[in-house]
């Protein structure tokens, strides 16, 4: 089930206008960002999708069953909606939610469980009933790849009325494809932050950072970031993108057939005219592709996932560039999402888990630290005899101290520092 991308300005941009039952207008996602959403995705995201497939089944199933051209071209445009949300909750239920329209309006159609669409479509799921399995037959069918003229002409294809045994014979079937499609997705979600979290570990390494896009796209073909399941100790010479991902060039406003019919210097002059806009196209088939050619493109682009430290979810480290495609610092430790109830982000906790495990490590930072509480806690229960001048004075001067000294000169400091102290305050 071939889809078609672009990339424009660090977006990825899904062209299937309601080609393949994809949204009536272009999808755009920042490059990075919802690949990194994904991997991250919870339980309630996958929830969320399995509500908005119920609601696709009921609509297919009413139209299909309708019988009526008013109702099915309602069903048909309420049909793209969903589709929207579903792109919107994530790109990358672009090829499972056409798979499922395509099974349930086919099923309809042809009056037989269309699982053999899976195995067509390269998702590589089976389900286990045996009358559910593909028949021989279909295999054979080359199917339409579908405009929006032909994707209509299936929807509204008149069927024969169906007992309401049948229909829920098809329900069965078409629940049972839902959760195993929801199931797979988030098998790839796993898989994605496997790779993720690699790409995290070898890019916060100099070396790595050192490498050119070629190196770098060979080094992580051979850690298996690109072919997560299978061990290969000997990758190919060649990048996966020369074989997998299929270029072309396509035009948003296509020229008619009798344009097309038009001699060579009056075709350019129309192309010069009309400025029609020339895109070059990948050609993507199913999920899996997808998830890698926005790798490559991550990879391509220098563009940074890292993983926190302090909880250990991957995140994207901010900029405070105004160029909202320019990702932040390779060496961001901790990202800025509240940690449990704490009430602060895990880059707070980080820096004060970091400037405790300083103080641990120090035996001048410990002597240090318990005297400074100590004459902040006589600073303000004293105000008038320890003034804030007073204790601001002291706190330069301990803090002068305190970093002219070495832990094995911590009797000696410990002396001097008390020394201080008196000075301000008996």
């Amino acid at each position: 089930m071939l889809s078609n991308f672009a990339i424009n300005n660090n977006k990825i941009i899904i062209k299937n206008t309601g080609e393949y039952f994809g949204a009536l207008g272009n999808f755009e996602y920042n490059i990075g960002d919802k690949l990194y959403e994904f991997a991250t995705m919870e339980h309630e995201s996958f929830d969320k999708l399995k509500a908005y497939y119920n609601q696709l089944i009921d609509l297919v199933c009413y139209s299909k069953e309708s019988y009526s051209m008013e109702i099915e071209m309602d069903c048909y445009f309420k049909m793209f909606q969903i589709v929207r949300a579903c792109l919107e909750l994530s790109p990358y239920t672009h090829f499972y939610t056409q798979v499922l329209i395509d099974i349930i309006i086919k099923t309809y159609n042809f009056y037989d469980f269309r699982t053999d669409l899976l195995f067509k479509s390269d998702f590589g799921i089976s389900i286990d009933n045996s009358k559910y399995y593909p028949k021989e037959i279909y295999t054979e069918i080359e199917e339409d790849e579908y405009t929006t003229e032909i994707l209509l002409a299936k929807w509204i294809q008149e069927i024969d009325k169906i007992s309401t045994k049948k229909h829920n014979e098809y329900l069965r079937f078409f629940q049972t494809l839902r959760d195993l499609l929801i199931e797979d997705l988030m098998e790839k979600r796993c898989d994605l932050k496997e790779r993720l979290e690699l790409i995290s570990e070898y890019s916060s390494n100099s070396l790595v950072r050192n490498l050119s896009i070629p190196e770098k796209i060979f080094l992580y073909e051979t850690k298996r970031v690109f072919d997560i399941h299978y061990f290969n100790t000997k990758p190919a010479h060649s990048v996966f993108l020369d074989a997998k991902f299929k270029t072309k060039y396509i035009m948003e406003k296509p020229l008619s057939t009798k344009e097309k019919r038009l001699s060579l210097e009056e075709t350019i002059s129309l192309i010069k005219e009309r400025n029609l806009n020339v895109e070059e196209v990948f050609e993507l088939n199913n999920t899996e592709e997808q998830i890698r050619f926005e790798i490559f493109k991550i990879i391509q682009n220098n563009f940074t996932i890292n993983k926190c430290e302090n909880c250990g979810k991957l995140f994207i480290p901010i900029t405070s560039s105004k160029n909202p495609y320019q990702k932040g610092r390779n060496d961001q430790k901790y990202c800025n999402n509240l940690y449990k109830d704490t009430g602060k982000t895990c880059k707070e906790i980080g820096a004060l888990t970091k400037h405790k495990e300083k103080i641990e490590e120090s035996l001048i930072l410990k002597e240090y630290t318990r005297e400074y509480k100590r004459m902040h806690g006589l600073h303000y229960n004293h105000q008038k005899k320890f003034t804030e001048k007073k204790f601001k004075e002291w706190s330069k001067k301990a803090s002068e101290l305190r970093d002219s000294y070495k832990d094995k000169q911590i009797e000696e400091f410990k002396n001097h520092l008390k020394s201080l102290s008196n000075l301000y305050y008996k």
